[in-house]
């Protein structure tokens, strides 16, 4: 069993990078929560997760043996679907922000800077770009505590705008709280709710430095050819009324859903083994 947390680690790393790193795709006036959720490129966030998830489990350091793998091909059948996630955060979200609220967004998802960084995460986002957002984001990362403190400044303070790493921390945690539940619980072997989330920090120790490392080397790379000019102004957009309750709203929604979800991850997967009746 704790050879799945690792996994579960990386996963939230994934999720971190996309909610922290959110950008637009088609700037259009949006009056509702689903019309800003397509116009910032939510959903194409949300269709990267269940492959995130399954590509994790497989680089995981020593690969589950066949039947596990097998296991776990049949419980990711159905699982985060992205349409169905869609659906059930827009409910969520539904009414939790105003009119003003919503012609804010709409105003900077179509305004050149939010055209710009739409561009920038387009580009950094595409398959082929993953090794380099990696590798390059630690090499621009490590260079800016001397060469560029104040852009350095930003990028944490943009983070700290959208608490992308309390919020990464929580998502993986109240994942991992659900998957492992209903794990023990199909084993025959629950335990109490304080055992589970001893078990869980134990198993995911590091996770918020890793989460913070990540999101921060993201930020590097993504938004390395922003002036500081514009990348004031889009941490400005961050912290801004609306800026501000959209992520906290989408993040609480999203985190709810993904708990969820994980919750009937574990449960197919340990029907998938053999553990549980369907």
């Amino acid at each position: 069993m704790p050879s799945f947390f690792p996994p579960l680690t990386r996963m939230a790393l994934v999720l971190c990078c996309l909610v922290a790193l959110i950008a637009g795709t088609v700037a259009a006036p949006a009056q509702t929560i689903s019309d800003i959720n397509k116009a910032n490129g939510f959903h194409e966030m949300l269709m990267g997760i269940g492959p995130g998830f399954t590509a994790a489990v497989k680089s995981a350091p020593g690969t589950p043996v066949q039947k596990v793998q097998d296991a776990l091909a049949a419980a990711m059948a159905g699982a985060f679907d992205p349409n169905k996630m869609e659906t059930s955060i827009e409910a969520r979200m539904d009414g939790k922000l105003s009119a003003k609220d919503l012609s804010d967004l709409a105003a900077f998802y179509a305004s050149p800077l939010g055209k710009q960084v739409t561009a920038l995460e387009i580009q950094a986002s595409a398959p082929e770009a993953k090794e380099a957002k990696k590798i390059d984001g630690a090499k621009i990362l490590g260079e800016l505590p001397s060469r560029d403190p104040a852009r350095l400044a930003l990028y944490r303070k943009m983070m700290d705008d959208i608490s992308a790493v309390d919020t990464g921390e929580a998502v993986a945690l109240n994942m991992g709280y659900a998957m492992l539940t209903e794990m023990l619980g199909a084993a025959g072997k629950p335990l109490p709710d304080d055992q589970v989330m001893a078990l869980l920090r134990k198993q995911t120790e590091g996770l918020r430095r890793d989460i913070d490392n990540d999101a921060m080397e993201s930020s590097a790379y993504v938004y390395r050819d922003m002036s500081m000019a514009d990348l004031k102004l889009y941490e400005a957009f961050l912290a801004s009324p609306a800026g501000a309750r959209y992520y906290d709203q989408m993040q609480v929604a999203l985190g709810a859903v993904m708990t969820d979800e994980a919750r009937s991850f574990g449960h197919r997967f340990f029907v998938a083994l053999g553990y549980r009746k369907a």
